[in-house]
């Protein structure tokens, strides 16, 4: 039941998301999803920000230094050779920067302490990188450098945008206030620049890494509304499979193993008292007069009998023992390592719960009440015996307690039954 009730859970968000995907895939891209799943989109996408900020740190530093290498010639043709040590100097600064920026990020991942703090660390470190950096390359003298600088800055806002892991609507707030603060400190430095060109590139760069940002949240969302998808039809999947698994090891009427388990785990019961060289006792089980029963009280009335009875042996033995409906009215127990006396202990057990059952029987010819006939024998691991000559000799016990009258119990030991 619990199982059916998760299953209707599932298909319902299943629904939900399967909704949620087609607005996506037409019309409402850019839509946030219902706030506990975009709760958890937020959360994945920030723990993959984490996870691969390792690689941020190496990759993004070598980048780095790769253009300032590339840059340098150009510099050398562009602003002249008196500028190219202050150009050096400059960029090497930054690029220290950036790596010092790379680092912090690194330690607010690795660190459980401060990974907590990790997205409002991220928020930081990007607007302090960017200000630092505008205002180390902005700084200089030469007015070529300083244009130059303006796609550095570029660079940076789209890292910010798109690696920092931060929200597009967060990062766009962070980039645009860096950006005035850059304008303010410039104007109070009184530092010669062009701020139209360097306008255009900060807010231009704003907007433009908020809308691709945007546009690749899209399709991140859509990714994770898919593999939400995929989740659950796994989920419902998996839950099913248990459920037809359980039902073919479990029979309907009684809710304890039906035949087919039974022969499974006889196997493995056999298996073990012969590695172990322990004892193994098998009782077969009998409602005395059930084909009576039925005529009298009807089929509806006998399956209750037949599932009271199997709830009654169940409750009578450990939870390392077994029990399964073997067929019509018969049931057969397996209990481990368990010799003759233990075996006759449970039996007795069994038997006495059913008796306390008191279930009327007007058509028995034993008793008023129903009763069983209950038949065992014990193997002992070692023994040269098979499987079908156990059962065969576990069930000539049943057919002599029969034979003796019915409503009791009977033992025999295997080599009587081997001689029979």
């Amino acid at each position: 039941m619990a199982n059916r009730g998760n299953v209707h859970q599932l298909l319902k968000s299943k629904e939900e998301i399967e909704y949620l995907v087609t607005l996506h895939t037409h019309r409402y891209a850019n839509m946030p999803l219902p706030k506990q799943l975009e709760k958890k989109f937020w959360c994945l996408n920030l723990d993959r920000t984490r996870q691969n900020i390792s690689k941020f740190l190496a990759s993004g530093v070598l980048t780095y230094l790769i253009f300032i290498l590339l840059a340098l010639p150009t510099d050398y043709l562009v602003i002249g050779v008196p500028y190219i040590t202050l150009d050096f100097i400059h960029c090497l600064l930054s690029a220290m920067n950036i790596a010092l920026a790379l680092l912090l990020f690194w330690v607010f991942a690795k660190f459980t302490k401060l990974s907590e703090h990790f997205y409002l660390a991220a928020c930081g470190i990007v607007f302090l990188t960017i200000i630092i950096n505008a205002m180390l390359l902005l700084s200089g003298g030469n007015m070529a450098l300083k244009n130059q600088s303006m796609l550095l800055l570029s660079f940076l806002y789209m890292l910010g945008f798109i690696l920092s892991g931060i929200k597009p609507l967060h990062m766009l707030c962070v980039g645009l206030l860096a950006a005035f603060l850059v304008f303010a400190f410039l104007i109070l430095l009184d530092v010669n620049c062009d701020y139209i060109a360097l306008g255009r590139a900060l807010f231009g760069s704003c907007i433009l890494g908020f809308s691709i940002s945007s546009m690749l949240i899209s399709r991140e969302r859509s990714l994770f509304l898919n593999n939400q998808l995929a989740e659950i039809n796994e989920q419902i999947l998996r839950i099913e499979a248990s459920e037809l698994l359980h039902l073919s090891q479990q029979d309907a009427l009684t809710q304890i193993s039906n035949r087919r388990t039974f022969d499974e785990m006889f196997d493995f019961f056999y298996y073990r008292a012969n590695q172990e060289k322990r004892p193994l006792a098998v009782l077969f089980i009998d409602i005395d007069f059930f084909k009576n029963y039925n005529d009298f009280y009807g089929h509806q009335m006998g399956d209750k009998v037949i599932s009271s009875i199997a709830a009654a042996i169940k409750n009578s033995i450990r939870h390392v023992d077994f029990v399964a409906r073997y067929g019509g009215e018969e049931f057969v127990v397996l209990l481990p390592e368990t010799p003759v006396q233990g075996a006759y202990s449970v039996a007795a057990n069994i038997y006495k719960a059913i008796e306390r059952q008191a279930i009327p029987h007007a058509a028995s010819l034993v008793s008023k009440y129903v009763t069983i006939s209950l038949g065992f024998t014990v193997y002992t691991g070692g023994l040269k015996m098979g499987q079908d000559r156990l059962i065969h000799a576990a069930d000539q016990a049943l057919y002599r307690a029969k034979q003796l009258g019915r409503n009791q119990i009977y033992y025999q030991p295997l080599q009587v039954a081997e001689i029979a």
